[in-house]
């Protein structure tokens, strides 16, 4: 009875139009109201417990690294050597938009910043060169939302902090099927690019390719630096100087660092950020990081209730005496996650979803770090279908092309999304290659 009476507040709250974070915490209180599983003043000592967590950090620091490159030059130095590398091909410029939102996102750890950061600088390129507005939106939505699954991603750090899984390994998880995601979108570029009336750009020389990469080291060190940083370089002694390997920071550190590297490289590499821009870029970030905080805020309090009446547990006993197959599980698991990205927001699925639905994972044998790429993965789909696709409302707004429009101009891309899923789901060593069996 309780479940049902969650299950109908929180549909009924979103119906009448409440925001979705006021329909995850107020199922939960007016639940609790109703049938006092909860003494009230719990929520409140739960509720702060959770959100003061150092892993959180880590949120608003990548938001801010991600708005400092983009202020700063780097994503312009980022589309320059992505030129140098497939500029010169027939889908070229295309090509080019694809690449450039691999680079971004491993920095940025955000799909909408990826779009947004891209596309204003790509979209009017891509229709200067010839491509249609439906090819240049298509290509620059659907590639932005290899954002949240290439290190270091947002939305991992978030279904670590709710899962308890280990997130260097979440990160080293992403990188195979980011490369693989990645080259399926360069293929699809390709591929469409056949009928579109577009001209061939000659190849860049070889002191003009060195020229654009030595321009963009600074930019393209940053992720190496992340990655080293938190993952360490192998273990060595120079006699007075020795390192016994291992990490040098922790990735909510990464974030931190990230941010500094981004300010100073914009500041005095490139003197394309000013010191009077650095206020502003911080105001700037300060909704978006307090709108994901709120909807963490709800969705804890949510998550915490279903936990404290036993849901996951009843769900993944009910999982095991169906006696579902783990591929059979899997199927069901994408097919909900699809229908559930129609009408929530990749921050709610994941902390409504991932404590659900990540122990009946565990009790068919699934590798949590397994499950987690197929979550981020089918979250990746949603961040490009109506009605909630964030990629959609961002790309939107820089084409001028209506929401509806902008998501048929997707449905081609959506291919390499389907395929990459197929590949992550039935495949368990594309996610486990790097990271390894974590026993979890």
């Amino acid at each position: 009875m309780t479940v049902a009476f969650l299950i109908v507040t929180f549909f009924v709250l979103i119906v009448i139009g409440a925001p979705i974070a006021v329909a995850l915490g107020g199922s939960a209180v007016l639940s609790s109201l109703a049938f006092a599983p909860i003494p009230d003043g719990i929520f409140g000592q739960k509720l702060f417990g959770n959100i003061n967590h150092y892993t959180l950090m880590a949120v608003p620091f990548f938001f801010l690294a991600a708005e400092f490159m983009e202020t700063g030059g780097l994503v312009h130095r980022l589309i320059g050597v992505a030129r140098v590398f497939v500029g010169h091909l027939k889908a070229g410029l295309g090509m080019t938009a694809v690449l450039t939102c691999i680079f971004f996102a491993a920095i940025s750890g955000s799909s909408p910043a990826t779009v947004a950061a891209v596309g204003n600088i790509m979209f009017p390129a891509l229709r200067e060169e010839g491509y249609s507005e439906r090819y240049a939106i298509g290509a620059l939505a659907t590639a932005g939302a290899i954002g949240i699954l290439l290190p270091p991603s947002i939305p991992l750090i978030l279904y670590g902090f709710v899962t308890e899984t280990p997130i260097p390994a979440l990160f080293l998880a992403g990188i195979v099927p980011g490369i693989i995601y990645g080259a399926l979108l360069l293929f699809t570029a390709r591929f469409l690019a056949r009928k579109e009336p577009i001209t061939v750009r000659r190849k860049a020389t070889v002191a003009e390719a060195g020229s654009t990469v030595k321009s963009a080291i600074p930019a393209l060190m940053l992720p190496v630096f992340i990655v080293v940083g938190i993952y360490g370089l192998p273990a060595f002694d120079l006699g007075s100087f020795s390192y016994d390997g291992g990490a040098i920071f922790t990735p909510t550190e990464a974030a931190a660092v990230s941010a500094v590297l981004a300010i100073a490289i914009g500041l005095l590499a490139y003197r394309e950020l000013k010191l009077r821009d650095i206020p502003r870029v911080v105001i700037a970030v300060g909704p978006r990081v307090g709108m994901i905080f709120w909807i963490t805020t709800n969705a804890l309090i949510f998550g915490y209730f279903i936990t404290k009446i036993g849901l996951p547990a009843q769900l993944a006993q009910a999982v095991l005496h169906i006696n579902l197959s783990p591929i059979v599980f899997l199927l069901c698991v994408n097919l909900l996650l699809l229908v559930v990205g129609f009408f929530l927001e990749a921050v709610p699925t994941i902390l409504i979803f991932a404590p659900l639905l990540q122990p009946a994972a565990q009790s068919l044998g699934i590798d949590p770090v397994h499950f987690a790429i197929i979550m981020i993965v089918n979250i990746e789909m949603g961040m490009i279908t109506p009605p909630v696709g964030m990629n959609l409302f961002v790309a939107s707004g820089i084409s001028g092309m209506s929401v509806f429009d902008v998501f048929r101009a997707t449905i081609p891309w959506m291919l390499a999304t389907l395929v990459a899923l197929m590949i992550v789901t039935f495949i368990p060593a594309v996610s486990l290659w790097l990271p390894g069996p974590t026993g979890l």
